[in-house]
């Protein structure tokens, strides 16, 4: 084999590696776009099914209201119970419309964010449940009078009245400046980076140490 040969093996071997290479990493991109749209396809019937939960709960609650439609600490811990239920319901009708407008084409941090609003519903969840809390004395009404028919309102003294009202507060104060802190901006603080772990997984933490570290580059 003479010098050209060999010169002429060796290109088209390398035209061939090449040509590889770009087919390798195109299936690998096929792949992981697969897989992406895959997850988003379970997490958008995971949000169809909590929409049509929290549905029937904001016309359970609207029933017991129009029911009884009067100003008892009842209703009122109903109608309370029924905002915050409505918050839920558009938080998944948010998210539901996000995941259908998908974009894989955007740019990486586009990506990203929008990658980290979708799979941070469940901390979006939590922080609503969590929200609820300071609100305990709504649950409490409402379920005394579902479940005996008892107004507990009216029977409780001015100083436990005053009691709950103080602590509610307290505690929202608290909660308020707990639930501001759980974003990927805070990521690099420990105790943050644990909670949101502990309830969405690792996966979120990846992409908000990334969200973290290009909006501080």
């Amino acid at each position: 084999m003479n010098l050209d040969n060999l010169k002429n093996t060796w290109e088209s071997q390398s035209e061939a590696l090449a040509t590889s290479i770009e087919i390798n990493q195109q299936l690998l991109v096929s792949i992981e776009v697969n897989q992406q749209m895959k997850i988003l396809r379970h997490l958008k019937v995971a949000r169809i099914v909590e929409s049509i939960m929290f549905f029937i709960i904001i016309v359970l609650l609207w029933l017991y209201i129009v029911n009884d439609f009067t100003l008892s600490a009842p209703t009122i811990s109903a109608m309370v119970l029924n905002v915050l239920a409505i918050i839920g319901f558009a938080g998944n009708i948010g998210q539901i419309a996000l995941i259908s407008e998908f974009d894989y084409s955007a740019p990486v941090k586009d990506l990203q964010q929008k990658m980290y609003s979708i799979c941070a519903h469940k901390l979006q969840l939590t922080k609503l449940a969590i929200l609820s809390a300071p609100l305990y004395m709504s649950y409490t009404f409402l379920g005394f009078d579902v479940l005996f028919s008892i107004d507990l309102y009216l029977l409780l003294s001015e100083q436990m009245v005053m009691f709950y009202l103080i602590s509610s507060a307290v505690l929202m104060v608290i909660t308020g400046w707990f639930l501001l802190q759980l974003t990927y901006q805070n990521i690099n603080t420990p105790w943050v980076k644990w909670t949101i772990g502990f309830i969405v997984g690792e996966q979120l933490i990846d992409m908000a140490e990334f969200l973290n570290n290009a909006e501080t580059a």
